[in-house]
């Protein structure tokens, strides 16, 4: 994935990996209801400025035809930064009641792509713009906020898709 400020091609789809991950990290499959889907929060409430996670596992994830749901038994975990990791979460925006009416549509992504870029000097040392490192948001779906989940998350990771082994915070590249 590249900047979003110069391929709109490569936004779009990055726009649908971060709307796929953000319904992965917010909904679930009961294990002792494999059929079910019926979704539960996992672990998206806990995420904190500075935790490390790996991205959703493909072949985890079932999407439902009927609802265009992603349906998965993965939850949004937090590992070492020293460990092998995709992301690192260095800003989280609460979001106001009225993104309610905007979160599935292509402006309001973009809205929280600007958000995250603004944030994204503080917490790596340098912009967006300059730095080596690439960004993304997660947010809620329709469905998610209705689970109470009402903040986006934004996430740095590395350009390539390579594991990190190392933490973002300061490292002004």
């Amino acid at each position: 994935m590249i900047k979003f400020s110069t391929d709109r091609p490569k936004l779009a789809i990055t726009a649908i990996v971060g709307t796929l991950m953000m319904a992965v990290l917010t909904s679930g499959c009961s294990p002792a209801e494999e059929e079910s889907t019926e979704s539960v929060s996992q672990g998206y409430d806990e995420a904190f400025v500075g935790m490390c996670f790996n991205d959703a596992s493909p072949e985890d994830t079932h999407i439902d035809e009927s609802s265009n749901a992603a349906i998965t038994n993965l939850a949004l975990e937090s590992l070492s930064c020293q460990a092998p990791h995709d992301n690192e979460v260095y800003y989280i925006y609460p979001l106001p009641a009225e993104a309610e009416t905007k979160l599935d549509t292509e402006a309001f992504f973009e809205d929280m792509l600007d958000v995250c870029e603004d944030k994204f000097e503080t917490y790596i040392g340098k912009s967006y713009r300059e730095s080596y490192y690439e960004m993304s948001v997660l947010f809620p779906t329709t469905e998610s906020w209705k689970l109470g989940h009402k903040q986006a998350i934004c996430y740095a990771f590395h350009p390539e898709a390579k594991k990190l082994d190392f933490e973002l915070k300061g490292i002004d590249e």
